[in-house]
């Protein structure tokens, strides 16, 4: 397909649709995200919790920030000189607890996977009305829960493999797959019964959908890691706003270049 002819979409055009469709209808929105919300201010909660035990095994108290200095630079040097006692100095999770980070953030995603819907069909329709409670558990039906699960797993392994090969093509196949749960939810819409054949042609027609439009995509990613330092900065607390922001944004790039790819496939047909 010719990109030449693409509606141009900008970063910015998004983030301003972004905004007026959270601020427009904010309460409902804060709380259809309220459970991401919870679970990553506890989970931050945790983390600090986990990574202050793990100082404190190390002998470093953050008590006092140029002894913490001090001792953090003699590891470094102990590393580097000997790189085998990495892992006397590395934080031991226990199996249990792997897989308990496993189960939370599986249940993370599919949350947000289920308010991302609920967000674009707000966006789609102002008329919509969001169902608070049901439409952040909505992915946990039939009609959605093992195909999410497999279209997950589908993706994590595009990704990591080319992380693994570099960061570059990791980015890459995250750009290119990452509207495969969108483009799902409007199968299933269009069809009485989706099986794993249509999951497979989600996952692929993906990188055709955002062919043209990768690089916004990458400036919308890069101001969410912006965000997410910030973020990090208050302890999740700016999540409250945040989260929600970062779903609105998501489910307004995908609607806007959809419809754009749809109006260049018409354009190309009544030219022919």
């Amino acid at each position: 397909m010719n990109n030449a002819n693409l509606k141009r979409i900008s970063a910015s055009e998004v983030n301003r649709e972004a905004r007026q469709l959270l601020f427009k209808n904010f309460k409902e929105m804060i709380v259809l995200n309220i459970v991401p919300i919870i679970l990553r201010i506890v989970g931050m909660f945790f983390l600090v919790k986990m990574y202050t035990s793990w100082l404190s095994g190390l002998g470093i108290s953050l008590a006092n920030p140029q002894e913490a200095s001090k001792k953090m630079t003699e590891i470094s040097q102990n590393i580097v000189s000997n790189p085998s006692s990495a892992t006397k100095y590395s934080i031991n999770i226990t199996p249990q607890t792997s897989i308990l980070i496993f189960a939370v953030g599986l249940f993370f995603f599919l949350i947000c996977v289920g308010i991302g819907y609920s967000m674009l069909d707000k966006y789609r329709n102002k008329d919509y009305q969001i169902k608070t409670i049901a439409d952040q558990f909505q992915v946990f039906s039939g009609r959605y829960f093992f195909a999410i699960i497999f279209l997950a797993l589908l993706f994590n392994i595009m990704v990591e493999a080319g992380a693994a090969i570099y960061l570059i093509p990791g980015i890459w196949f995250l750009l290119m797959f990452s509207q495969s749960f969108y483009i799902y939810k409007d199968d299933t819409e269009k069809q009485d019964k989706v099986g794993f054949r249509q999951v497979f042609s989600a996952f692929a027609r993906s990188s055709l959908l955002v062919r043209g439009y990768k690089w916004t995509l990458l400036v919308i990613f890069i101001e969410f890691f912006l965000w997410e330092i910030l973020n990090l900065i208050t302890r999740e607390i700016l999540s409250v706003v945040l989260h929600p922001y970062e779903q609105s944004v998501l489910a307004v790039f995908y609607d806007k270049v959809s419809k754009a790819k749809l109006s260049q496939v018409q354009e190309q047909q009544n030219a022919a």
